[in-house]
């Protein structure tokens, strides 16, 4: 008789503690095609501030932890006060490791493209390709490409030279501008696909969640993708798809990158031709309101739309950071000078974003209505209870009921979970049956009786 060995780097018999994240970073980085996993795409995963984030690599498992925070209490890390006393890892995260340890692909971290994959979908609708308006200053293609992204056109060499195959040579702040063209680009691609394909009755939708492409990843497939389609159909294909990402890019991208010009006071077109973004210089009262509204300068105080910009979109702090590509440290720098611009990179994505909200959704997934959830799960499990809810998100039986309330905004627990849950129901997997596994390898390691567990919710002894 054969006995299985299940991998215990994989599937841990001992309650998840923060030492199981310096794993799960390995096992993240295997399906980000070799990108490095950063302190601050963990904090966001596991949704707690960046500066704390080694305080929960050294975290022990909340059953070792017992008697510092009520059972009934949604934790939530944005509270200074709350996430210096609680030292230990919750069941929430316990769940969240477990079930990335097993399918990594469910990280929702969004690939960073290279900078040389960004110059190739963006080549062809790079302005300035040529020459100058009178005719002079002839300029290489390659040198408008770092304006676009806030940096001066001599970075554009730097960013694209034959050893920079990665995003090695850009800011994070740099990198977030090119995930949201690359994120947008890939977006419009699958729409025009599914588009193609439902008209000739192909079913394209086992090839998408087979190579993960559920983003911009999905360009890295084009070929194979649109390969059911015969050649005069691919052309017409290729030119209505190349249509639409000129028609985005010029009516959009570029519309707010020359408004962020004007807000720094310069020419959109020579911005857009030789970069040199800063500007430094303080912005009076006076001086900011003789902007029109498009135009206004994003700055360090309280009424900008960068101060305003986590409120506004409903994020965590982990989710504002890791969204925006910054530190803590460059988030502080920023609102002490209150009458300065901050960074080009920083302030052309916020002002899109605030432009055209929906497409925050590139960077983070809305999570799903509790209410949702548990509809999708009787409809599974008729036998499922709301006061269930709660335990198999790593709370209590009381949390349940605030989760699946409707005019409560997703509670601090389930929030990276529930997310989760959504995108995989969506794509047809069986999510709550793989998160009910993690709850209950968790209940094994912990020691509890998973019977008296899903009748009381009790996490702990």
């Amino acid at each position: 008789m054969s006995v299985s060995h299940k991998n215990e780097l994989i599937h841990p018999s001992k309650p998840i503690c923060g030492e199981n994240l310096q794993y799960l970073k390995v096992m993240l980085e295997s399906v980000l095609g070799g990108d490095e996993v950063r302190d601050l795409d963990l904090a966001m995963l596991m949704n707690v501030p960046v500066n704390r984030l080694s305080q929960l690599k050294r975290a022990k498992s909340s059953i070792d932890v017992l008697g510092n925070v009520s059972a009934d209490t949604d934790v939530s890390d944005d509270d200074d006060q709350t996430a210096s006393e609680l030292p230990s890892l919750r069941p929430s995260q316990a769940i969240l490791i477990r079930l990335l340890l097993k399918y990594p692909h469910y990280g929702q971290l969004m690939l960073r493209p290279s900078n040389p994959e960004v110059f190739s979908l963006l080549a062809r609708y790079i302005p300035f390709e040529e020459a100058g308006v009178d005719g002079s200053d002839v300029m290489p293609k390659k040198s408008g490409f770092a304006p676009l992204f806030g940096r001066s056109y001599i970075s554009s060499y730097k960013m694209l030279a034959e050893d920079g195959a990665g995003s090695a040579n850009s800011s994070l702040p740099v990198t977030r501008l090119q995930m949201l063209v690359a994120g947008k680009f890939g977006e419009l691609f699958l729409t025009l696909l599914l588009r193609y394909a439902e008209a000739a009755g192909v079913d394209v939708q086992p090839d998408i969640r087979k190579i993960e492409s559920n983003g911009w990843a999905a360009l890295r497939e084009q070929d194979s993708l649109a390969a059911w389609m015969p050649d005069e159909t691919y052309q017409v294909f290729s030119a209505e798809l190349h249509a639409q990402w000129g028609d985005w890019f010029q009516s959009h991208y570029l519309r707010v990158l020359e408004d962020e010009a004007v807000s720094r006071d310069l020419d959109p077109e020579k911005a857009l031709r030789k970069g040199n973004w800063t500007n430094n210089e303080p912005v009076s009262d006076a001086a900011f309101r003789a902007y029109s509204r498009r135009t206004q300068p994003i700055l360090g105080n309280n009424e900008s739309l960068f101060s305003l910009f986590r409120e506004s979109f409903e994020l965590t702090s982990a989710e504002a950071y890791w969204t925006l590509g910054i530190q803590v440290k460059a988030f502080y720098r920023f609102r002490q000078r209150a009458n300065q611009r901050i960074s080009a990179p920083t302030s052309i994505l916020i002002r899109y974003l605030f432009r055209y909200p929906e497409d925050i959704a590139i960077f983070v997934r809305s999570p799903e209505k509790g209410s949702d959830i548990l509809a999708r799960i009787q409809r599974e499990d008729p036998g499922f209870r709301l006061s269930q809810l709660g335990p198999l998100f790593g709370a209590s039986r009381v949390m349940s009921y605030g989760f699946a309330n409707d005019d409560l905004p997703c509670p601090f627990f389930a929030r990276r979970l529930a997310s989760i849950f959504r995108q995989r129901s969506d794509m047809g997997e069986p999510i709550y049956q793989r998160m009910r596994a993690c709850v209950e390898d968790e209940l094994s390691a912990r020691g509890l009786d998973p019977i008296k567990f899903w009748r009381d919710g009790r996490w702990h002894k």
